[in-house]
């Protein structure tokens, strides 16, 4: 009868334990990845701790001289400095921008009618859909600026109508890019009015919010931005495929007659129909997941 020893040394003789190259590569990739965003977190702790350290010191004395505080300060030096979310918000200056120049498109299944033209609300709209995709970014360290401004609410302020929004939308972006110049991408995401068959992929008994990256020929900036839309699309497509729609190029005979949407103001500018009227936020999301990787690995790369 054979020993334990003897087994295992003749399984090591039968089945040669030397992974495939696939299998090498594709490990050395993740790892690289995983080392790369751990470094990139450490050197964000960091610079913010550097950046409050002086601030707690002279909060920290100034409690200890008036009142009998050691015991607070402890506990919330210690949780702050324990809070990655805090961190992740002070580490480095926005990259991303995302906004929404039709601030109230929402989605029939998440409101108490039928009907397309009612498909508006003040809460529960396209803005949920852009603030996932800032909470997913920033998990990944990107820092995003989501507009928060009501452009309906400007607009009714102004008596201008629904096709001024993009006056409103660009007068934002442009004291965004002064305010924050290390702004190197921008997202105007809007829900498509299309019915859901045309709008939705099904992978796996889940239902996602397809895609379509629309860019202005009008646009100064048109050579880049379309270089921009065309290279995110081939990257989702690549994750899921069908998830994209591919790039549509708006363009009129008379190119002054045609919306920029403000995509002149900056070279990777694209608007997004992420999904349409009938689709619902579990949806959206699901497509924002996949959307968020893609531009992480864009940045990185």
């Amino acid at each position: 009868m054979q020993g334990e020893k003897e087994i295992i040394q003749l399984i090591k003789e039968t089945y040669p334990l030397e992974p495939r190259k696939d299998f090498v590569s594709s490990t050395q990739h993740v790892l690289e990845k995983s080392a790369r965003r751990k470094s990139k977190r450490r050197r964000y702790k960091n610079r913010a701790l550097t950046s409050i350290g002086f601030t707690l010191c002279v909060i920290v004395a100034s409690w200890l001289i008036f009142f009998d505080g050691t015991t607070t300060i402890n506990r919330n030096v210690a949780s702050l400095l324990n809070d990655d979310s805090f961190l992740i918000g002070e580490q480095e200056q926005p990259a991303v921008y995302v906004y929404h120049s039709h601030n109230k498109e929402s989605f029939i299944p998440e409101l108490p009618t039928s009907q397309t033209s009612e498909a508006f609300d003040d809460s529960t709209n396209i803005t949920l859909v852009g603030e996932r995709l800032q909470q997913q970014l920033n998990k990944k360290g990107i820092n995003v600026i989501h507009e928060q401004k009501d452009i309906g609410e400007i607009l009714d302020k102004r008596n201008w109508s629904f096709e001024d929004s993009y006056t409103v939308s660009r007068e934002q972006f442009k004291e965004v890019l002064k305010d924050h110049q290390t702004i190197e991408m921008a997202l105007d995401i809007h829900r498509d009015s299309r019915e859901k068959p045309e709008t939705t992929l099904k992978v796996e008994n889940e239902e996602y919010a397809r895609i379509m990256f629309i860019v202005s020929r009008s646009s100064s900036n048109f050579e880049g931005n379309l270089k921009f839309a065309k290279l995110m699309s081939e990257q989702v497509e690549k994750k899921v495929p069908g998830l994209s729609q591919g790039v549509l190029v708006k363009s009129k005979e008379d190119p002054e007659e045609q919306n920029t949407y403000n995509q002149d103001l900056l070279d990777q500018t694209v608007l997004l129909n992420i999904g349409g009227v009938e689709n619902t936020l579990e949806e959206e999301y699901r497509a924002i997941n996949v959307l968020a990787d893609v531009i992480e690995e864009i940045m990185e790369n």
